[in-house]
């Protein structure tokens, strides 16, 4: 033998034999005295495929409806900014006109036009 079972000793050959390139195949035909019979399905096993499928099935039906509540929420979100952006454009726009109606050239225009006369001591600007 060589080093270890690194190799091995191959079968001594007859000059004259020869080895078949192909293989036969063997065909196997089942035995027709041995019967086989199905094994039923015992109740635990039956119990645990519905129980099985009822969690699936469950799963499925709680899947759909997150996924509805999750499109309702973003649409009522959306709704809430639409409301918010009109607010706010309302704001800016009545920032803009109180400006406007409270400037000092406005005030002098309304005072000569009622005939008074405007003290720059006695003025006094609020703001919020």
């Amino acid at each position: 033998m060589a080093q270890n079972g690194l190799a091995r000793e191959l079968p001594q050959q007859t000059p004259g034999a020869t080895t078949p390139v192909h293989k036969t195949k063997t065909v196997v035909t089942p035995n027709p005295s041995i019967k086989t019979q199905r094994v039923a399905f015992s109740l635990f096993e039956k119990v645990l495929c519905v129980g099985l499928s009822l969690v699936v099935f469950g799963l499925a039906i709680m899947l759909v409806s997150t996924n509805i509540a999750t499109s309702n929420a973003q649409s009522q979100l959306q709704t809430v900014q639409t409301k918010v952006t009109k607010v706010q454009a309302k704001n800016t726009s009545a920032t803009q006109e109180i400006s406007e109606l409270s400037s000092r050239s406005r005030l002098n225009k309304i005072a000569k036009q009622y005939g008074l006369s405007l003290n720059n001591g006695s003025i006094r600007n609020v703001y919020k």
